[in-house]
């Protein structure tokens, strides 16, 4: 969600996967997933197909480069816990009804169903519906700045009312996620200690290779 803190933790559990000695990162901010392709020229259905596309070749180079490695002798090399090919990604489509973008469900399941064979896990970061005005509305204005203000707008005349609308596509993100062949892990951001969060994917991460 907006203001969750998933940059947060997608760049506090990148420094703790180096600090760890990961040395093969393959690291893909929301901007490189799902921003790019939604503000540029076009009609959604048009953005949805981009994105759509993006993730399938993302997914086939995580499929070779797996599958290289795993044919070759490093998975049993003695450095193979920092050679091992280790992803880490920052909203990967889940995002889709935030933007009110036309995909359906079964448009990302199997995208989803490929990631799960590689051993990916999908986080969610939930914002307690008492802290969504605070969190996402109120903060995200104040540190985001005048356009994210504008932008803010478009959820509703006043806070309560845009607080209700990230509310209503929180749940919808949620359902979808609980959908997802892929094992999911739920995070509660009311004390948003990034740095326990981002301990908690990093082991999650380090527990796979």
């Amino acid at each position: 969600m907006w203001g969750a803190g998933k940059t947060s933790v997608y760049q506090r559990t990148l420094g703790r996967l180096a600090a760890a000695g990961c040395e093969s990162l393959i690291a893909m901010p929301q901007a490189a997933t799902i921003t790019t392709h939604t503000y540029t020229p076009g009609a959604p259905h048009e953005h949805a197909a981009h994105i759509l596309s993006w993730l399938d070749h993302l997914t086939a180079f995580l499929e070779e480069t797996n599958r290289r490695f795993q044919a070759s002798t490093l998975p049993k090399h003695r450095f193979a816990s920092a050679w091992t090919p280790t992803c880490l990604l920052e909203g990967l489509g889940f995002d889709a009804p935030m933007y009110g973008l036309p995909f359906s469900r079964d448009a990302l399941t199997s995208v989803e169903q490929r990631l799960a064979v590689l051993g990916v896990h999908l986080v969610l970061l939930r914002v307690p519906d008492d802290r969504i005005r605070a969190q996402c509305v109120e903060s995200t204005r104040h540190y985001r700045g005048p356009k994210w203000a504008r932008y803010l707008e478009g959820f509703g005349a006043t806070d309560a009312g845009r607080a209700e609308h990230v509310r209503q596509v929180q749940a919808e993100l949620t359902r979808w996620v609980q959908t997802s062949p892929l094992p999911l892990h739920v995070l509660d951001t009311t004390t948003q200690d990034w740095d326990v969060y981002s301990r908690y994917v990093a082991e999650l991460i380090a527990d796979q290779t």
